[in-house]
């Protein structure tokens, strides 16, 4: 049994300015970070904002528009809510459908599937949950489980260029909440012999960061595709 974890979690979204000391500027409209707290002044946000992107010779920032959202951590690097004392929690991401493909050729048994990083793509709540090129530019998928976390049960969730990606960077496996198997996503994944775990629950409770993801075999139950149990491990 487990807690949600974005019950406490905080993020805010806000319009910036961002003026360098050796000239030129950058503006940012609509733009989200998660927070540590459940509130952020304008000067600790612009700070946020800098260590975040990384910028270098910042001479001011400018907030012009604030608002906090009470929703689950993405991830955003360097901000604060990475840190906290180490609680290990396995969250079970198994639902009624959840299956495992393989792709043709692939070696039986799940082996090399038990025990993979995770790199969490959150796109619940988006206009448009499926993820392309751009929005997997800031993973490191090799030798990962890439979680595309979309918010319902069917339609697309990846574009092939995205699975080309995957393929190229060395991903372990594909998984989803999505339960669509032969559609477009799921035949380019097949094609590049990447697995492809559908039907998964709960992962709104999966870390942003740091989980490991834990498949052992279960009976299918029904259709096609083989039948797993599956772990989110993380602290």
């Amino acid at each position: 049994m487990t807690t949600a974890t974005g019950a406490g979690q905080w993020r805010v979204d806000f319009d910036a300015e961002v003026v360098f000391s050796n000239g030129g500027s950058l503006r940012t409209e609509g733009f989200r970070l998660d927070i540590p707290g459940d509130d952020i002044d304008d000067a600790a946000l612009g700070e946020l904002l800098v260590r975040h992107l990384g910028l270098l010779m910042v001479g001011g920032t400018t907030i012009s528009r604030k608002e906090l959202i009470r929703e689950p951590h993405k991830g955003s690097r360097n901000t604060g809510t990475e840190e906290g004392v180490p609680v290990r929690r396995t969250v079970d991401l198994t639902g009624p459908g959840t299956r495992l493909d393989r792709p043709a050729g692939a070696p039986e048994g799940i082996d090399g599937l038990v025990d993979l990083p995770v790199a969490l793509v959150r796109l619940a709540g988006t206009a448009e949950p499926v993820a392309d090129r751009l929005a997997l530019a800031p993973f490191e998928p090799a030798g990962h489980a890439v979680v595309v976390h979309t918010g319902r049960p069917d339609g697309p969730f990846l574009t092939p260029d995205a699975v080309a990606l995957l393929a190229e960077r060395g991903a372990a496996l594909v998984a989803t909440d999505g339960i669509e198997r032969d559609g477009p996503a799921a035949k380019a994944l097949a094609e590049a012999g990447l697995p492809l775990l559908t039907g998964l629950t709960g992962l709104t409770d999966l870390p942003a960061v740091g989980a490991r993801l834990h498949a052992v075999p279960h009976p299918a139950g029904h259709g096609d595709g083989d039948g797993v149990r599956v772990y989110g491990v993380a602290e």
